[in-house]
């Protein structure tokens, strides 16, 4: 029986190729598809100008894109090239004022032609692997993919550590092969692995008992979901961040399109894409990590440089010789500094210390360089940087190795008062901090907004804000930056709460993230403090190192890169 439906199996596979063969002969400029990325190895070679002059040059962005991945890129039988990530192409173009040229590419093809000047960036659900490296450059993530595992809506498996030891299906040639390799060595789970042909033959697999789960990307599963047969399980075998792929060290055009990402964020447009390809599924708030200073005007490649300033010295290379990092803007507080500074010093020192343990050096901290730390790393004073705020007037001068925690404007309120947000408190004393005087236009903008009325108490130090509101009583709330606030929560845990908003609202009234300066376009280092930080997340540490400035249930979630735990040689696992 077996063996009957592996030949009915096949003669669709071929039955199929067929049809694509005739279908190309209406559509000359289809290639058939093909599964899994090349892995073609070495290092590509290094450019002369950005692809932003050939931007300008041109008045088009040409595009790379897959004519087989729905919903992200697909040519419709209209002729058009349509899909999440053709649209999100578009709206570059729309933002940049010059034409989207689609150019088809495959999995096998797509870093050739983009290395070969044949496309200016690839946008084709390229899923960021640090094996390419090498090779290419990404942006931030776009959108949160992942491999996923489905199961029988009767298995008691909620976890995918529930399914150690157990029989788990693939479809041969796709990504989810490396993606269960990947799961079992980092897991340390053992199970018994069953290829497929097809997605659906796997399907069928799992409903006939002959596996206990099968791995593959989250939204086809959910796509073939049979309410009454299978589920799929909320844990994620191996995240996928989606990116967009450009040339290696183009620095001008990765900020380019990394600020036209956060500026389709804030807009809401980034949102509207993806409910329009994912309807009824929310996109993460903190998808795209929006830098301070972004601005309210597009972005434009005229304000980007055409030319690719390579560093004079590599910052890793000196790092290892010296067995040294020296790291900038991590100050030493007197005891007598508010909570919130002492809290925050020791919890960089602390990360910098656990950043030179995965690389087997030691650090040096740079005295004096707090006020200006990224003036440190641009100067060549500082190799590294913590504690700093991605800002878009600091990209000509430094990079930002992505970002590690979270923090920004909350609102405390006594915890037996039904207050959810400021717009609940009319006619109410609210209570800012003197060392924040944006905190009350704020308030005073916010009450407005809702035709309220809003009553200013300036607190003149940290350290007083529970007294005025629970003793003096001078103050009905407190609104302010999380890290003033958040002692004294802990302090009072029982009278004092943060206010959630609405059900349906962020938390945050802003959102004010701090990452690492590093060097500008140099790659290899911004990657690998970035490849550090996220090791350090999966295993835990980095969250245990921030239980001191972070807001409980409001966790940064860092994604993880899928590849190999070593880079540049280095291991960066906990020894």
């Amino acid at each position: 029986m077996r063996l009957g439906r592996f030949v009915t199996v096949c003669l669709a596979v071929l039955m199929l190729s067929v049809g694509a063969v005739a279908a190309q002969d209406s559509v000359p400029t289809l290639i058939p598809p093909t599964l899994v990325p090349s892995q073609t190895a070495g290092e590509a070679a290094l450019i002369s100008e950005s692809a932003i002059a050939q931007i300008q040059r041109d008045g088009q962005v040409r595009v790379g894109i897959l004519y087989n991945e729905p919903p992200f890129g697909e040519l419709n039988i209209r002729g058009e090239v349509v899909g999440f990530d053709a649209t999100l192409g578009r709206a570059f173009a729309e933002l940049w004022g010059v034409n989207a040229v689609f150019v088809q590419v495959t999995r096998q093809n797509a870093f050739q032609k983009l290395i070969g000047n044949e496309v200016d960036l690839l946008l084709a659900a390229q899923v960021h692997y640090r094996g390419q490296d090498a090779r290419v450059e990404y942006s931030q993530s776009y959108y949160r993919g992942g491999q996923a595992m489905m199961v029988r809506l009767d298995d008691p498996a909620q976890t995918l550590a529930e399914m150690n030891n157990r029989r788990v299906g693939v479809v041969m040639g796709t990504a989810a092969v490396q993606a269960i390799s990947e799961w079992q060595r980092r897991g340390r789970v053992n199970i018994v692995v069953q290829q497929y042909i097809s997605l659906d033959e796997a399907i069928v697999g799992l409903v006939n008992n002959e596996v206990d789960g099968i791995v593959d990307k989250r939204y086809p599963l959910r796509e073939r979901i049979l309410p009454d047969r299978v589920r799929v399980l909320d844990d994620t075998v191996q995240p996928e961040p989606y990116a967009v792929v450009m040339r290696r060290q183009d620095v001008n055009l990765r900020n380019l399109v990394n600020r036209s990402l956060q500026y389709l964020a804030q807009s809401g447009r980034l949102a509207q894409i993806h409910e329009e390809f994912f309807p009824g599924r929310a996109y993460p708030l903190d998808t795209v990590p929006i830098w301070s200073n972004l601005g309210e005007s597009a972005p434009t490649p005229a304000n980007f440089g055409a030319d690719i300033p390579y560093p004079s010295e590599y910052a890793f290379p000196r790092v290892r010789a010296s067995g040294v990092v020296r790291v900038a803007g991590v100050p030493q507080p007197l005891p007598q500094a508010p909570e919130s500074d002492r809290r925050l010093a020791a919890v960089n020192q602390q990360l910098a210390e656990a950043l030179a343990a995965r690389w087997g050096v030691r650090v040096e901290f740079i005295p004096g360089t707090e006020s200006d730390p990224v003036g440190a790393v641009q100067r060549g004073q500082a190799d590294l940087a913590l504690g700093v705020r991605p800002d878009w007037n600091s990209t000509d001068r430094v990079d930002f190795a992505g970002v590690y925690m979270l923090r920004g404007k909350r609102l405390i309120v006594p915890a037996n008062r039904d207050i959810t947000s400021l717009a609940d408190l009319r006619g109410d004393w609210i209570g800012v901090f003197a060392v924040e005087p944006e905190s009350a236009a704020m308030v005073t903008a916010l009450a407005e907004s809702v035709n309220a009325r809003a009553s200013i108490y300036t607190i003149g130090r940290e350290e007083d804000a529970a007294f005025v509101m629970l003793t003096e009583e001078n103050a009905d709330a407190v609104f302010g930056d999380s890290l003033r606030l958040l002692a004294h929560v802990e302090a009072n845990p029982t009278t004092l709460k943060f206010a959630e908003r609405c059900a349906n609202c962020d938390v945050w009234y802003t959102r004010d993230y701090l990452g690492v300066a590093v060097p500008r376009n140099d790659i290899d280092f911004r990657l690998l403090v970035e490849y550090t930080l996220q090791e350090l997340a999966l295993d835990g540490t980095l969250n245990a190192l921030l239980i001191p400035v972070t807001v409980q249930g409001s966790a940064l979630t860092i994604e993880a890169v899928p590849g190999s735990s070593e880079y540049l040689g280095l291991s960066l696992i906990a020894r």
